[in-house]
């Protein structure tokens, strides 16, 4: 009696090697991609953490009068920053995960406030109030009508945060722009 087997010569396995095959590469190509996804999360996230330094340490900067009062401050302030609320066991302070530096504000332009352009119900506003010029040849007059100049000038400022991590690799830079009020005739220090 013959076996039903001996005709047989190997094709079913080589078509289970060739499907076996075909499910490394489906298998290696998700282990890839899933790794490729793990690192795209990863640096958003630290660009993320970046956009957040920066962005706190220019309103933390921006928050103080100091930093516009004449003459500047000189050199760059730095802001640490902890994000994940990590402690040193050694000293008991939090580890700076990230730091951003602001450098001293630049002065874009100094204009006069015109007299139309307050408001007496702000308190800002009326410290502003009189006129820088005055109308020739009228005793008492404060010029105070019109389109005058009023006693403040508008300061437009650029302030620069940047913030470089050598851990990540990422870096940014953001510029946030503000008006502060001076005594008119304030120039833009140079």
């Amino acid at each position: 009696m013959k076996s039903r087997y001996t005709n047989q010569h190997g094709a079913v396995l080589v078509i289970v090697l060739i499907m076996v095959g075909i499910f490394m590469v489906i298998v290696t190509s998700l282990v890839a991609s899933s790794s490729i996804n793990f690192r795209i999360a990863g640096n958003q996230q630290y660009r993320m953490e970046a956009k957040l330094a920066a962005r706190n340490a220019l309103e933390s900067y921006i928050s103080n009068p100091a930093n516009f009062a004449l003459p500047l401050p000189q050199g760059n302030t730095v802001f640490n920053f902890n994000f994940s609320g990590k402690i040193d066991k050694q000293s008991g302070e939090a580890l700076t995960e990230m730091s951003a530096i602001v450098s001293p504000p630049t002065c874009t332009m100094s204009n006069p406030i015109g007299i139309n352009e307050l408001d007496t119900t702000k308190k800002e506003d009326v410290q502003c109030m009189g006129s820088a010029r005055t109308t020739p040849g009228i005793i008492g007059s404060s010029g105070a009508t019109g389109n005058s100049d009023s006693w403040c000038t508008r300061m437009n400022w650029d302030v620069d945060a940047e913030v470089a991590d050598t851990a990540t690799g990422v870096e940014m830079d953001m510029t946030q722009g503000l008006s502060t009020r001076a005594v008119i005739g304030t120039p833009c220090p140079s």
